[in-house]
């Protein structure tokens, strides 16, 4: 039998960086409802993503007394109605878990963000996601047009 002495905790180092994905589609906001919807789906990828809790961030300017919800994939993240004296601008951060019915809530692909609302406008914006990921770089893709 060999004896292994150590001076500190023996295990093997994880990379893990805080990285976010903001949604270039979300700068100038998006209504709710539309004239063709009640709800928004956004589809993206988040490399290297983690089972640990992140946090979403984004904005919202009603008119009337809407309600409104965010789901992440499995997760309800916020349901709200708002009432009168609410601010009509506001910013949200909501904490994603890290697991909804048993799986990681984000993945490294095939996320999709849901918002809603009805009886009233909602104007959703500046959607961030910052979470934890295993990759210190991420590929990017570029197209090179021949001519």
């Amino acid at each position: 039998m060999s004896t292994i002495e150590s001076s500190g905790p023996i295990g093997t180092e994880v990379t893990q960086v805080a990285r976010y994905r903001a949604f270039e589609e979300t700068a100038g906001g998006f209504v709710l409802p539309s004239s063709g919807s009640s709800d928004r789906h956004l589809q993206f990828s988040l490399p290297g993503a983690v089972a640990l809790p992140a946090v979403i961030y984004y904005r919202t300017r009603h008119t009337g007394k809407p309600a409104f919800s965010v789901r992440l994939n499995d997760a309800v993240l916020t349901k709200y109605t708002f009432v009168h004296g609410d601010e009509v601008e506001r910013t949200w951060h909501e904490i994603i878990p890290a697991i909804t019915q048993g799986e990681p809530t984000l993945r490294p692909d095939n996320n999709e963000p849901v918002f809603f609302a009805r009886d009233g406008s909602v104007i959703f914006g500046d959607v961030v996601i910052m979470y934890t990921s295993n990759q210190t770089t991420v590929p990017v893709r570029y197209t090179v047009a021949a001519e």
